[in-house]
């Protein structure tokens, strides 16, 4: 009965915290493109802002993981402003680093975030990652 009230609370946190980010919008983010250049790795993410407030700043706390899912390297990656409904490209080169041997981008957490009365978790709660291409953008 115990782990069962623990299960029903944890549910009903979980859909508390995915109604109110639903409430708020989204915030899209897809891994567009990776391309080597010179001895970068060169990410392309297209972020769109479907929050209900305009977003000043955004810190991803992020994970390279190769194709085995073996974790490389630890980053963070900050992207600007952005007005409410926008769609905006932001690269990211990454030295020595070779994009073909990535597997995955994890998102591991949101460090920063604010956009309006969301917090980091409330963006987080809200993210929608996506990938155009074969390595993964994942949660």
């Amino acid at each position: 009965m115990k782990d069962y009230l623990k299960k029903l609370c944890f549910a009903s946190l979980f859909t508390l915290a995915v109604a109110d980010a639903s409430a708020n919008g989204t915030l899209g983010i897809e891994l567009n493109n990776a391309v080597n250049h010179d001895s970068v790795c060169r990410l392309s993410f297209q972020i769109h802002n479907g929050l209900d407030h305009p977003l000043e700043a955004i810190g991803l706390e992020v994970v390279l993981l190769d194709k085995e899912g073996l974790a490389t390297d630890f980053l963070m990656l900050r992207a600007g402003n952005m007005p409410k409904g926008k769609r905006r490209i932001r690269q990211f080169n990454l030295p020595d680093v070779n994009c073909n041997t990535l597997g995955e981008v994890l998102i591991n957490d949101i460090s920063e975030c604010a956009a309006g009365d969301l917090d980091a978790n409330g963006c987080l709660a809200a993210l929608v990652p996506s990938s155009r291409i074969d390595i993964k953008l994942g949660l």
